[in-house]
């Protein structure tokens, strides 16, 4: 029974500690190196997944994989989520065998679909890595997933970058004589343990939390599309004989774990700037499993400052609303749902082109993966209306609004929705497919010619439109977005 308790009160602790990180200004700073085992793609999904944790670029190093297989990985994962905005850069590959488990790895697919991004200038990890720091104002946690040659090698060429590492967080068991991440490059863990740079080695160290099925059904339980992700993945037949053998257990998923939620873990001082953390002792597997849980749902969730949650009780909303609520939250999720509504309300009616901008705004920061406040917009709807309307939806989706100084409304007016969002130095352009504004603008004319215009008829048939659109529009695939 004490357990039992203890065991609560963690699990309230945790979700007490996930569902309250909802500010657009996260907490921790990542750039994550992976080696492209099976846990790297869990992890990477819990860090995408975290409210409070912004990933800044992924690097791709030789490990379990080689770094071209790695990227192609990392970049179908990044497609799948429509995180294409954040970076990905590659060391080069080593002359040394892959282990053993390599062949059966490279069979994986992290995604079902092929990223548009394979085409894209291929970076080394380094120099991306560079200009990452050289761009960003915060303090940075390196996060090692495979060895830890690619910091090391960052930081002998760039010595000038140490102040602005926060800490380096690596997995890697160190209860053992020698665990493969650090097998791969010994010299790089040694060079750290006489760096004065805060080293984190997190580890495994029992024969306990696996990846089984109490696993990816306390997980499916999450109704998040990161949950999804892994349980897709976890269906390859190579991957359930190893769950049922016991052969898959929870590894460098300790690592975004330990980042969110540290009270799960004990740190042990290993002398000078390196810790070594686990799992607190005899922690039930379901409090870590519920745990993920929690994170992986955590990116799904709105950022609210007056609303505890937003209402989305049916008998709240006017009919026609709530005839679609159900299917349209879980269509597009509940973040687009808050934006258009609160738009709607804003805007004074429910419009074509705020519905438009609202769902722009969603995509433009679901492709850099940053919660609002953090994008600089310009858009070229210009000011006069119905055009213009589309700014009010950008500006309440996106937090770049007039009073942050976030957009910027350019004298240049498109006939096509159109803005650029920058952030950390990438820019990109983002417009409605022609066809769809072509629908658009016939479907207006329509009701011009029909009801006559800003007549009572007139603003019925335009609800009635825009709530299709709202219904029916996916932000996924109305939009073009060009790289500048």
């Amino acid at each position: 029974m004490f357990k039992k308790i203890i065991a609560l009160l963690f699990l309230s602790l945790v979700f007490n500690a996930v569902v309250s990180a909802h500010s657009g200004k996260p907490k921790y700073h990542v750039i994550i190196d992976t080696d492209g085992a099976i846990d790297d793609m869990r992890a990477i999904s819990m860090f995408l997944a975290q409210n409070d944790t912004r990933v800044l670029a992924i690097t791709c190093s030789q490990g379990t994989l080689a770094p071209d297989s790695i990227f192609v990985k990392v970049n179908n994962l990044l497609s799948a989520f429509h995180h294409e905005g954040i970076p990905v850069g590659l060391d080069k590959k080593l002359e040394t065998d892959l282990p053993p488990w390599a062949a059966y790895t490279q069979k994986i697919k992290w995604a079902s679909s092929v990223s548009s991004q394979l085409a894209c200038q291929k970076i080394s990890s380094v120099d991306l890595i560079s200009s990452v720091f050289n761009n960003y104002s915060d303090k940075i946690t390196l996060v090692a997933l495979g060895s830890l040659k690619t910091y090391a090698e960052l930081v002998k060429a760039h010595p000038e970058y140490v102040d602005k590492i926060e800490r380096i967080v690596w997995y890697n068991n160190p209860y053992i004589d020698t665990d493969f991440n650090e097998s791969v490059s010994p010299e790089s863990y040694t060079y750290f343990k006489e760096r004065n740079i805060p080293l984190e080695v997190v580890g495994n160290n029992t024969d306990r939390y696996n990846v089984d099925e109490a696993y990816l059904e306390t997980i499916k339980g999450s109704d998040s599309k990161y949950a999804k992700q892994i349980a897709w993945v976890h269906q390859h037949p190579e991957i359930v004989s190893r769950m049922e053998a016991e052969h898959l257990q929870l590894w460098d998923d300790l690592v975004a774990l330990y980042l969110t939620v540290p009270i799960l873990f004990q740190t042990e001082k290993a002398g000078g700037e390196v810790s070594y953390v686990t799992l607190q002792n005899e922690l039930p597997d379901a409090v870590v499993n519920e745990a993920i849980s929690a994170i992986l749902v955590s990116g799904n969730q709105t950022t609210n400052r007056v609303f505890n949650t937003f209402p989305v009780a049916a008998d709240l909303y006017k009919p026609a609303y709530a005839k679609m609520l159900e299917s349209t939250i879980e269509n597009y999720g509940l973040i687009e749902w808050k934006a258009i509504s609160m738009t709607n309300e804003i805007h004074g009616h429910t419009g074509i082109y705020s519905i438009i901008g609202a769902k722009m705004g969603i995509r433009a920061m679901e492709y850099f993966n940053v919660g609002v406040n953090n994008l600089s917009v310009t858009t070229f709807a210009g000011k006069k209306p119905p055009l213009s309307c589309f700014n009010d939806g950008i500006q309440i989706s996106s937090g770049a609004t007039i009073g942050q100084g976030l957009i910027t409304v350019s004298d240049t007016v498109l006939d096509v929705p159109t803005i650029t969002a920058l952030f950390n130095k990438q820019k990109i352009k983002i417009s409605v497919k022609p066809e769809i504004a072509a629908q658009m603008q016939e479907e207006i004319k329509y009701g011009v010619q029909t009801y006559g215009l800003l007549t009572e008829p007139y603003w019925l048939y335009i609800e009635k439109l825009a709530i299709r659109y709202w219904s029916e529009f996916d932000r996924n695939q109305i939009f073009t977005i060009e790289k500048l």
